[in-house]
């Protein structure tokens, strides 16, 4: 697996990305305490998402099986990593609005250099511009780092990049059912 980071950033530490645990029942979930600076995206606050990063947004009814979605990225980013954040956060917007309001989906913009989120950052080995995809079963994760988003040109092909988004995420909606 390539770990990526844009060049804009300062350099990363050498990590090794998270692997999917296999099977439910090896890694409890953690839910981040009500002082991290973690930002739930929805329609009424993605236009500042970019340049937001205070405040802590929790949804209040957590399923125990549910889908984590969880975009990092670093204080300076280049234009692909702008690009993967406004995409994702319309792919959220565009497809998924029902699911977010149920709970069934939880979606998150984390910056990986606040220090406000650094419980958060350990528990997805968040680097720099990564996408998350957690399915939590019956109160388990299951963290896949998911490399491809360098892959699928997000600047130059935004419908393909959403349409990838979106299979991903529905793929594993489906193992919630």
């Amino acid at each position: 697996m390539l770990l990526s980071a844009c060049s804009s950033t300062s350099p990363l530490p050498a990590t090794k990305p998270p692997e999917p645990v296999a099977a439910p029942g090896s890694q409890p979930v953690v839910q981040p305490s009500d002082n991290q600076s973690i930002q739930q995206n929805t329609s009424a606050d993605n236009a500042t998402s970019a340049s937001s990063t205070a405040g802590s947004v929790q949804p209040t009814d957590l399923h125990s099986t549910r889908l984590e979605i969880v975009y990092s990225h670093m204080n300076q980013r280049c234009p692909t990593c702008l690009c993967f954040e406004e995409r994702i956060n319309t792919v959220m917007d565009t497809y998924f609005t029902d699911q977010i309001r149920s709970g069934k989906l939880v979606y998150r913009v984390v910056n990986a250099q606040d220090p406000q989120n650094s419980s958060f950052i350990k528990k997805y080995k968040a680097v720099g511009s990564q996408l998350f995809i957690n399915t939590v079963i019956n109160g388990f994760d299951n963290i896949e780092d998911i490399q491809g988003i360098w892959d699928w040109n997000c600047r130059n092909d935004r419908s393909g990049f959403d349409l990838k988004v979106k299979q991903a995420i529905e793929q594993r909606l489906k193992s919630l059912n």
